[in-house]
């Protein structure tokens, strides 16, 4: 197993074990990031990003890259998947870091999408994103 995969498998595992309690203030982070990839805005979606992101399409591979860079290729993946809707089935949060899993229906296609958002101090932003087709 890669060491990428089994760190997001490990992270997965961590954050299914603490569910979020009332999702008042966990959740609130998510309603506008589930917005924007609802509307495929990439540029107010990157808002959210740190300047540095993991970012992934497939479940094997992933890169370390500039909040410009992952909104060039957010904007590319909108372009080719026009969202058709997005719904988080589950949601988990631990100390700092908080995430959603939820499906995303864009181009007649399914995507399963992973958001991880942490908190540095200033708020929390995205510090990995995958959308994996199903």
């Amino acid at each position: 197993m890669s060491r990428k995969l089994l760190c997001f498998a490990l992270m997965a595992c961590v954050a299914a074990l603490f569910p979020l309690r009332g999702q008042g203030n966990a959740d609130a982070v998510f309603v506008p990031i589930s917005k924007y990839l609802y509307e495929g805005d990439a540029d107010k979606l990157s808002a959210w990003f740190f300047d540095s992101i993991e970012l992934s399409f497939s479940k094997d591979e992933s890169a370390v890259m500039s909040r410009r860079q992952a909104c060039l290729m957010m904007q590319s993946f909108f372009e080719n998947h026009q969202p058709e809707s997005f719904n988080i089935y589950h949601s988990a949060s631990k100390a700092n870091v908080k995430c959603v899993v939820g499906k995303l229906a864009a181009g007649g296609e399914n995507f399963n999408v992973s958001i991880f958002a942490s908190n540095r101090g200033d708020g929390y932003k995205i510090q990995k994103m995958q959308i994996v087709k199903e």
